[in-house]
């Protein structure tokens, strides 16, 4: 089986997993009537496809955190911030799409969220705490964990790769997620364009990704890496990528 059937069958089933859990929620946790614009914030979800990335009671994707008491922890406010600009947010951490909701979108999600985070069904979720801080900023050096005889320049690009760029690119080789796989990007980046070397190659496509479609793939990568990124981050994202040469270069 082929780990993009095998990562779809998952998701597929996830979704199916949450979409009952939070349908039970909806018809169980209070005697009074589901207010309309909650269960409108729970058919947005599904549209979206959030279950695919976040969690509610513990169901959906585990790429991102449960969202099942964030109301209570960050407030309509912090959440209406975060659904329209998710890139001013967490610059330690892997980055959120930017979807196109509308206003009345954005407040039937926060409907769904502020309730799931009042019903019986929230008791004990999320498992760990979610550590949520303010947004803007570039990664703080002390953040990084060094594994003992790495170069901290590449540890630092392991890092932020792996918040910023692992939700949708694998360095395995034949490993495709939303994006192509990087595996052996350091020799294959210095043959895609002429004249470009391939830590070039690596930093063009990031800064400039529409620019630097892979056949295949859709134009779907996020297009403010420039403001997220720092200069610093940026050289040890390409340091880190360079040490995934082709097989036995």
């Amino acid at each position: 089986m082929s780990a993009r059937l095998l990562f779809a069958i998952v998701l597929l089933l996830g979704l199916a997993a949450v979409a009952v859990n939070v349908g039970a929620a909806l018809q169980q946790a209070n005697a009074d009537p589901v207010p309309e614009t909650v269960s409108a914030g729970s058919a947005v979800w599904r549209a979206q496809g959030c279950e695919g990335c976040h969690t509610l009671y513990g169901q959906g994707g585990g790429y991102a955190p449960d969202l099942t008491r964030i109301a209570q922890q960050r407030g309509a406010d912090y959440l209406r911030a975060f659904m329209v600009n998710p890139g001013a947010f967490h610059p330690d951490q892997r980055q959120m799409p930017r979807f196109t909701l509308t206003e009345t979108e954005v407040d039937h999600l926060i409907a769904l969220l502020d309730w799931t985070s009042t019903t019986t069904f929230a008791a004990g979720w999320p498992p760990r705490p979610l550590q949520v801080t303010g947004g803007g900023g570039a990664l703080a050096s002390s953040a990084v964990a060094v594994v003992p005889g790495e170069d901290p320049v590449t540890a630092r690009g392991r890092l932020v790769f792996g918040q910023r760029c692992a939700s949708c690119h694998s360095v395995e080789p034949g490993v495709v997620l939303t994006g192509p796989s990087l595996a052996g990007i350091a020799d294959l980046g210095g043959q895609r364009v002429t004249g470009q070397s391939a830590q070039e190659y690596i930093r063009n496509s990031i800064l400039h990704p529409s620019d630097y479609i892979v056949d295949g793939f859709t134009d779907v990568m996020q297009k403010n890496f420039a403001d997220l990124l720092s200069s610093a981050d940026l050289d040890a994202v390409i340091a880190y990528l360079m040490q995934f040469g082709e097989p036995g270069n």
